[in-house]
């Protein structure tokens, strides 16, 4: 998958008011206004789209970025 076709899924499933896309090295937990219903979002993209099971608080405790997230799901 192309970062640029990953981003904008995660921002789609992220689904926050003012969200249109994302910086790849920024943690996803830094954007204003994420909270667990975005990180349920961030879980369900990366099972359906990709079919591996993330953690939400790895992407919390780990402060993962995009960028960071679509080397892990690529593995």
């Amino acid at each position: 998958m192309e970062i640029n076709e990953f981003i904008d899924g995660l921002v789609v499933a992220i689904d926050l008011p003012g969200v249109s896309t994302l910086e790849l090295s920024k943690p996803i937990c830094e954007i204003p206004d994420f909270d667990s219903l975005a990180t349920l979002g961030v879980m369900t993209y990366c099972s359906i789209e990709f079919d591996k099971e993330i953690d939400g608080m790895w992407i919390w405790d780990n402060k993962i970025t995009p960028e960071q997230l679509l080397k892990h799901l690529s593995s």
